[in-house]
């Protein structure tokens, strides 16, 4: 079973290099404008696969990228134990990013990611992409009660996952959903 780091291990600038998948211009760069529904209040699920091929379904809330492409997904560690778990085991990764107003979606895939901690930089910006998010679903009809629960996280309880996109899909609802992304 993989290691998340606890709260206490949370460092204070971005995550080590080293924790990010190998980057390569063979992969998929993500266009600016999924980027920007990436990090402004996307509803983000994050499926996965347990060794014995069951399917897991995590909820993010917030997402982070780096100059090289990588983006790490920002998720609560205890809600999300067995996926996190099938992650560090080399399960394949799907992270599927829904605008909550409009239903503009895209999903990336990987083979693989790795497990990453939070850093205290992450704090104020997940704080920024969960208050969009409830923004968003209260204007498409929660309550804000509603909207509220959907989006309490502990801070003190992040885990990131650090991806590195190799497939990139639309999935806006209409015609052209499934079809890959390419940049």
């Amino acid at each position: 079973m993989g290691k998340v780091p606890e709260s206490s291990e949370l460092g204070s600038g971005t995550p080590d290099k080293a924790d990010h998948p190998a980057v390569s211009d063979a992969y998929p760069r993500l266009p600016t404008e999924l980027l920007v529904l990436a990090q402004n209040g996307a509803a983000i699920s994050v499926a996965a696969c347990t060794s014995d091929g069951r399917p897991l379904v995590g909820l993010g809330f917030g997402c982070r990228s780096d100059a090289g492409g990588c983006l790490r997904i920002l998720l609560g560690r205890k809600a999300n134990e067995r996926l996190l778990d099938a992650v560090k085991e080399g399960s394949a990764l799907a992270v599927t990013f829904t605008g909550t107003r409009d239903h503009t979606a895209f999903q990336v895939k990987a083979a693989g990611a790795r497990l990453g901690g939070a850093c205290l930089d992450d704090r104020p910006e997940i704080e920024r992409q969960i208050s969009l998010l409830r923004d968003g679903l209260v204007t498409i009809g929660f309550t804000p009660r509603q909207a509220e629960g959907y989006t309490s996280i502990d801070l003190n309880d992040l885990a990131s996952i650090v991806m590195r996109p190799e497939k990139i899909f639309n999935q806006t609802p209409g015609p052209g959903a499934g079809a890959e992304v390419t940049s």
